[in-house]
């Protein structure tokens, strides 16, 4: 679990501040209060596939050599040539920071 922002989260009585994760047990019920503010977290889950594990920039695989073949697809393909421009999205500078959240809404960070 990972606390996005807002106030401190209580989970099961230990406190966790904004900027900070914990690990979870999937298999324990886990209680997550908040006071009068409000409180994002993100929740993720996955189980282990007890495979081995080599990652290097964006990309994860098994072993270096499908790094070294993963970023040589890249460099050809682009991953299957994307029909945008630049493989980057740029916004002007002085747009500044934000997030785009699913429901449309843009958020800013604080000054």
């Amino acid at each position: 679990m990972y606390h996005i922002d807002g106030g401190t989260a209580t989970v099961e009585s230990h406190k966790l501040k904004p900027k900070y994760g914990m690990e979870l047990h999937a298999e324990l019920p886990t209680l997550i209060e908040a006071g009068k503010e409000d409180v994002r977290v993100l929740v993720l889950q996955g189980k282990p596939i007890a495979e081995p594990v080599s990652k290097h920039g964006p990309f994860v695989m098994n072993t270096v050599e499908e790094i070294y073949q993963a970023f040589s697809d890249y460099r050809r393909t682009e991953f299957g040539g994307w029909p945008w421009g630049p493989s980057d999205i740029v916004h002007p500078r002085e747009q500044g920071r934000f997030a785009k959240m699913s429901d449309g809404r843009e958020i800013v960070p604080p000054n």
